[in-house]
């Protein structure tokens, strides 16, 4: 039988790494579903919780989505009194993100769950494999 050419393996490649992605993905939308929230919703959430108040363009950044994007997730959010924007002290120009107190709550309620769903989705691997895939999509991520 003959070799996969290099464009074969890279199409597999990008073939396999495109239906986990969509696994993760359905497995994530489930679960933030029972939380009415969508996947951008709940990104805006994590970062503010690691991060705490910042600009509204980091966030673009950080979620690779538009400024435009974002903005129509905060005003959502800021709906249900889960962040509100804040003008920076040492630039009006800016403006920043920051949980409320029930953001503060929702997301503190939802991170356990979300984090059992993701070591559920990934029972798959153990510990040596997870550490090489997250070496190499690292490495492609670069």
């Amino acid at each position: 039988m003959a070799k996969a050419s290099k464009e074969q393996q890279v199409l597999e490649l990008f073939n396999l790494v495109a239906k986990a992605h969509d696994k993760l993905k359905k497995v994530h939308s489930k679960h933030l579903g029972t939380q009415k929230l969508t996947s951008p919703q709940f990104g805006v959430l994590d970062v503010l919780m690691k991060k705490g108040s910042i600009p509204l363009k980091k966030i673009s950044d950080e979620l690779m989505v538009t400024g435009a994007n974002i903005t129509c997730v905060m005003d959502n959010l800021e709906k249900e009194d889960l962040v509100r924007r804040v003008h920076s002290k040492t630039d009006r120009r800016v403006i920043n993100a920051e949980l409320t107190a029930k953001g503060k709550q929702k997301i503190n309620k939802i991170y356990p769950e979300h984090v059992k769903s993701l070591n559920e989705f990934s029972k798959k691997l153990n510990d040596s494999e997870m550490k090489q895939l997250a070496g190499l999509l690292q490495k492609l991520s670069a």
